[in-house]
């Protein structure tokens, strides 16, 4: 998984901006930190070195209205690092993931986020 792939992951699940809501990313985040948290028991030498966290979710960090979501970001605090991008909801429509992380440090904030997908496709369908 890549991060192209991821975004188009979100709309082959005919995801949209308008069917998330708050308490969906704080799942995400939730999802974010179990894989990070695999990642650090499963992930050798160079996960432990980073030893990634999903940071706590801020005020300003997530804009939802009415009509869904307007903006959200998710960042990681590192061994050597806060705060940088892990999922980046743009209001622009553009999802970013992790833009100063290598592609194997951002493989499990990938697989978080198809997991969640899944999750939101799943209780859109549900409702």
């Amino acid at each position: 998984m890549n991060r192209e792939k991821a975004r188009e992951y979100f709309q082959r699940c005919d995801l949209d901006y308008s069917m998330v809501a708050l308490d969906d990313i704080d799942k995400l985040v939730q999802m974010v930190s179990e894989e990070l948290q695999s990642y650090l028991k499963f992930g050798g030498e160079h996960a432990k070195g980073m030893d990634m966290k999903a940071s706590k979710l801020r005020k300003k960090d997530v804009k939802v209205l009415k009509d869904g979501l307007q903006y959200a970001r998710i960042q990681v605090d590192g061994s050597y690092f806060k705060r940088r991008e892990a999922i980046t909801f743009s209001s622009t429509g553009f999802i970013g993931f992790g833009g100063e992380l290598d592609d194997k440090n951002v493989a499990p904030i990938l697989k978080a986020f198809c997991k969640w997908c899944d999750y939101v496709s799943e209780k859109s369908n549900v409702a």
